[in-house]
């Protein structure tokens, strides 16, 4: 019998594996022309060439407050390259197909799981690296976005990542249900100057809670955007 995991990364790339008639290349294909489909204009426009392109999976991660409501404490998503289906049918709805494989997972199946069997197949979309929070690298207070390659992608360069700062945020334009899309600028790191997370789906809380009650984490998925920075594939 197939294993719960394995059928679940199979399912996972189908997707990709349609798009052509065969897997696509790993990774680091040329997108230093590429643009962010329909950015809306209450958004900053970026100000450099893209250097990355990745759909996330993973979860926004919250917990309960004395007033009964629902509050962020970060996220954890991973980070798959997908600058290689830029431009083709596929791309503008990959965080879809992603997030219905990644809601129907069985609960038992982690993130980590999923990227360890990815590792394991020779031609499969790499992994780019992690999302998720650290505490302010300026202020010390507060949590701050980080974007971090360097478990993965650029293994071995402790510059491969960036830490960002919200400039701009607008609610999606699927729907609530969805988180906000943003943009962020860095403050820490090399990889990118302007971060960017679009054509999000799911990740938010229910809106009301019982204080005391453990942290949740609501799967989600989404688009991240990377402008410039000194590190390139």
């Amino acid at each position: 019998m197939i294993a719960p995991i394995t059928l679940f990364i199979l399912g996972m790339f189908l997707p990709f594996v349609l798009v052509s008639g065969s897997i696509i290349p790993r990774s680091g294909c040329d997108i230093s022309r590429a643009t962010i489909p329909d950015l809306p204009s209450t958004l900053p426009t970026p100000n450099t060439t893209l250097s990355f392109v990745a759909v996330a999976f993973g979860t926004q991660n919250y917990t309960c407050g004395s007033t009964g409501t629902y509050t962020n404490i970060g996220a954890f998503a991973e980070l798959i390259d997908i600058s290689c289906i830029y431009g083709t049918p596929i791309f503008s709805g990959v965080q879809d197909i992603l997030y219905d494989i990644w809601n129907a997972a069985p609960p038992e199946i982690t993130t980590a799981e999923i990227v360890n069997a990815l590792q394991s197949f020779v031609k499969t979309p790499a992994i780019l690296g992690q999302h998720y929070f650290v505490q302010n690298p300026i202020t010390g207070q507060g949590i701050s976005p980080k974007w971090d390659f360097t478990s993965a992608a650029f293994a071995g360069n402790p510059n491969a990542f960036v830490v960002g700062a919200r400039v701009g945020d607008i609610p999606a334009p699927t729907g609530s249900q969805d988180i906000v899309w943003l943009a962020l600028t860095k403050v820490a790191g090399s990889l990118a100057d302007q971060v960017y997370r679009t054509d999000t789906r799911k990740g938010q809380p229910p809106s009301s809670c019982t204080p005391g009650s453990p942290d949740i984490f609501v799967k989600y998925t989404s688009k991240y955007w990377l402008f410039g920075g000194s590190i390139k594939q």
